[in-house]
């Protein structure tokens, strides 16, 4: 709920490039913060490793003492439900700031109603800070401990929006309006089964709801801050980024773009059923055993990321070591590799235990999923079939998921419209979980 909040926070801000909502009400943001950024391979998304460590422990010669300023960024914020079902947010805003306040979109976790709250803004004065650290030598120590990939960018807080008094907010869970028995499934899975109908919460005075990064460099040993650049506007809206207003036209042509990344991804997993059937066996099982541990299944992508890039560090883990030897052998192509890799990465972009449950699921569950996603390639509606596995059947583990994969231009418009989700939205989710179906079925062992 409070990732919820931060999130209804950032967009009433208007500020949805520059801040990142802190999804943690226990994590305490403070500027200097080393940030360790990654950006998906495969999909847009972005994700955020917090350090222990500031930017100040990377300087050899820490005597800098950084400058900042603070100010009122609103006043009085509340956050509304209007009787449609849709989310708003109002504040008084400090006239010094001038943000202009509308109405929002709220993701499907919302946030009925709040204590009238001050948010207060903090940032590093970058111009002097910059003067101050250029140049200076760096502790090759601290960056080794960082462990930095070579997917991932070094990046420092140097802003933070945070709350001067205790807040309370509650939330409803109720059922909203005529949504499709697609779009009713999704939400229970995401929402209705992980919280009570009714939710109240305090959050303590000074909580970080959402921080701002600049991106730092350590070549040659030494510090550098490069130059901001603030994004004023977008016009060009990903396919991904439905807007709520859009027209059936655009959400035809939405969901047409959906079905052409399936397929295109599809002619690209394919290596994967020419694989010996024992090396497609024991990949299997030791994918089984990664997803054991969600951690486990990120570093596996991070290290094919590596490897794709030349790089030959072996991860720590046993589970994700046995894996990559699996493909080490002379006999496995670079296209298989490959398959491998955007198979993986579309599991790690799953959300929760999505991926093992696929993973793991009997050979009937996975073959009406596959069906499923050839359905959803023609132009026709694909229906459910009569007869399904217990899975998929209306109280299953993975009702959902068949929900989804016979998505229409309606279903992904009302999905959209619902549950407006920039972390992983529903045209992503449903190309991610169609690749995953795929990939895992192209694995199976063969049969007569």
């Amino acid at each position: 709920m409070f990732a919820a909040t931060t999130k209804t926070v950032v967009r009433a801000l208007g500020a949805q490039d520059d801040l990142i909502p802190n999804e943690n009400v226990n994590e305490t943001i403070e500027t200097l913060t080393l940030v360790k950024v990654r950006k998906g391979t495969m999909w847009p998304i972005v994700t955020y490793g917090i350090t222990d460590q500031t930017l100040l422990d990377l300087l050899e010669d820490a005597d800098v003492k950084p400058e900042h300023t603070e100010e009122v960024v609103t006043e009085n914020f509340k956050t509304l439900n209007s009787s449609g079902g849709e989310i708003c947010a109002a504040a008084d805003v400090s006239s010094e700031v001038g943000l202009e306040l509308g109405k929002i979109q709220l993701s499907v976790d919302t946030v009925d109603g709040a204590s009238s709250f001050t948010l207060r803004k903090k940032t590093v004065d970058v111009v002097k800070l910059r003067k101050s650290c250029s140049n200076r030598r760096i502790s090759k120590k601290t960056v080794d401990l960082l462990k930095l990939k070579p997917t991932e960018k070094l990046t420092f807080v140097h802003q933070t929006v945070y709350n001067i008094d205790p807040v309370t907010f509650y939330s409803r869970c109720r059922g909203g309006g005529s949504v499709s028995a697609a779009l009713k499934t999704l939400l229970t899975f995401y929402v209705l089964g992980k919280k009570k109908k009714e939710t109240k919460f305090t959050v303590p005075q000074e909580s970080t709801f959402a921080y701002g990064l600049m991106e730092i460099t350590t070549e040659d040993g030494t510090l550098g801050i490069p130059p901001r650049t603030r994004k004023v506007r977008q016009y060009n809206k990903g396919w991904w980024n439905i807007s709520s207003d859009g027209d059936d036209e655009d959400f035809c042509q939405t969901l047409r773009q959906v079905k052409t990344e399936i397929k295109s991804k599809e002619h690209l997993l394919q290596p994967l059923e020419d694989l010996p059937e024992s090396t497609r066996r024991h990949l299997l099982k030791t994918l089984v055993q990664i997803l054991e541990d969600r951690r486990a299944l990120t570093l596996l992508e991070q290290t094919l990321d590596q490897d794709s890039t030349g790089a030959s560090n072996r991860p720590q883990s046993q589970a994700v070591s046995s894996f990559m030897d699996l493909l080490e052998p002379s006999n496995v192509s670079t296209s298989q590799k490959d398959a491998v890799h955007l198979l993986v990465s579309a599991m790690d972009t799953l959300p929760d235990d999505v991926a093992a449950l696929l993973t793991s699921c009997c050979p009937d569950t996975l073959r009406v999923l596959n069906q499923l996603v050839d359905g959803l390639k023609e132009d026709g509606d694909t229906k459910l079939p009569e007869s399904l596995p217990p899975p998929l059947q209306e109280d299953g583990e993975l009702r959902w998921t068949a929900e989804l994969l016979c998505s229409t231009n309606q279903t992904l418009r009302e999905l959209s419209d619902q549950w407006d989700s920039p972390e992983l939205p529903a045209g992503v989710l449903l190309e991610v979980l169609s690749v995953v179906v795929r990939g895992l079925s192209l694995m199976q062992p063969t049969t007569d």
